[in-house]
């Protein structure tokens, strides 16, 4: 009952595989009135090869790591503030009911 059934070779051909597991199965009333060409096109929807065009790789600009390096600095200094003043707060009214319990 709880046996996993073998989906075949992992490192297989994305065009290898068949059509029946793209989700043609889980919608049988509309597929016999998709035409045959969009039935082709659809087996290929999640081909990633097939989503994205190739693209090379090009790094970031010295200009843009100099301007993500500071905002982050800043955000890292800002965050700090925050963080030191909500403490320094938070011990500033506890002191105060500390002392107004005592007297």
């Amino acid at each position: 009952m709880n046996e996993r059934e073998r989906d075949g070779d992992p490192t297989a051909a994305l065009d290898a595989m068949s059509s029946a597991t793209s989700g043609d199965d889980l919608y049988p009333e509309h597929t016999e009135t998709v035409p045959e060409s969009a039935s082709q096109a659809r087996s290929h929807f999640n081909d990633p090869r097939q989503i994205l065009p190739v693209q090379t790789y090009k790094g970031a600009s010295l200009w843009r790591k100099l301007v993500a390096v500071l905002g982050l600095g800043a955000f890292t200094v800002l965050g700090g503030l925050a963080i030191t003043l909500i403490v320094g707060i938070i011990a500033i009214v506890g002191a105060l009911v500390v002392q107004a319990a005592i007297s």
